[in-house]
C-alpha cells in the first residue's frame, strides 16, 4: 500500500495494513526482495471476483511463462482455477487456499483432523490439494508436492512437516524482504499528490531496492 487519504475513486482500504488507506500495489517478488513487475490496482466496477485475481496473476507473470518455472501465492490469489490456467503454460503453483474458494473439494474443507494428520486429494492433472493439522488446520494447493515431509527444527526440538508448507514459507518471505527494505528509508511525503507519490515510490523506492 502506497499510503494516500485524499480523494481519489480508486483509494483502497485494507484492513491489518500499516497504512489502510491508499493506492494499492501488486507485485511479482524474487529471491532476496528484488522486485520483478508491479502493477496499479486501479479499480473495478465490478466486485473483486477469481476473474480478477486471475488477471492480476496473469498480468504480472506473463512474460516469463512456459518455462517451468514455479509460482508462490497467498490465500487471496490461488485457486484451482489459476492452478489450471497455469498448468497450461507449463508453469507450477504453490499456495495457501482459502475455505470457500470456489472448486475446492467440500469433503476435504469439512474433514475433522488430529494433530499431525493430513488429507490429499489429487486431480488427474496432477493439482493437489491439501489438508493438514498443526495448532490449526492448513489448506493450501500444490503442483508438485504429495504427501512428502521434512523435519524441521522447532523451539521444543524436531517436528515434521509438509515440504510444500516449508517451501511456501521460504517463498512467502521475498515480498516480505522487499516491503522491509523499503521502510527503512522511506521516500513518500505527506504534502503531495496522489501520482507523485507512486512515481516517488518507483523511482526512489522500487529502482533502488532492485539496485542494492
Amino acid at each position: 500500500m502506497i499510503p494516500f487519504r485524499g480523494r481519489l475513486s480508486f483509494r483502497q482500504y485494507v484492513k491489518g495494513k500499516r497504512h489502510m488507506f491508499g493506492v494499492k500495489v501488486f507485485k511479482l517478488c524474487l529471491k532476496g526482495g528484488h522486485i520483478y513487475n508491479m502493477m496499479i490496482y486501479c479499480g473495478k466496477t465490478e466486485p473483486i471476483s477469481d476473474l480478477v485475481r486471475n488477471s492480476v496473476v496473469m498480468f504480472l507473470i506473463n512474460d516469463i511463462l512456459e518455462n517451468g518455472r514455479i509460482f508462490y501465492t497467498n490465500n487471496w490469489y490461488t485457486s484451482t482455477t489459476l492452478a489450471r490456467k497455469l498448468l497450461e503454460k507449463s508453469t507450477h503453483l504453490i499456495g495457501t487456499l482459502r475455505r470457500n474458494r470456489k472448486y475446492t473439494p467440500k469433503n476435504i474443507v469439512n474433514a475433522k483432523f488430529k494433530k499431525g494428520e493430513l488429507l490429499v486429494l489429487q486431480t488427474k492433472d496432477g493439482i493437489s490439494v491439501m489438508k493438514w493439522r498443526d495448532k490449526r488446520d492448513v489448506l493450501f494447493l500444490s503442483m508438485l508436492h504429495m504427501d512428502t515431509q521434512n523435519e524441521v527444527r522447532h523451539h521444543q526440538g524436531q517436528k515434521k512437516k509438509q515440504f510444500a508448507i516449508i517451501a511456501y514459507n521460504s517463498a512467502k518471505s521475498f515480498i516480505d524482504v522487499s516491503d522491509q527494505m523499503s521502510s527503512y528509508s522511506s521516500v513518500i511525503r505527506r504534502s503531495i499528490k496522489w501520482n507523485r507519490k507512486v512515481a516517488v515510490e518507483v523511482i526512489l523506492g522500487t529502482s533502488v531496492i532492485n539496485s542494492l
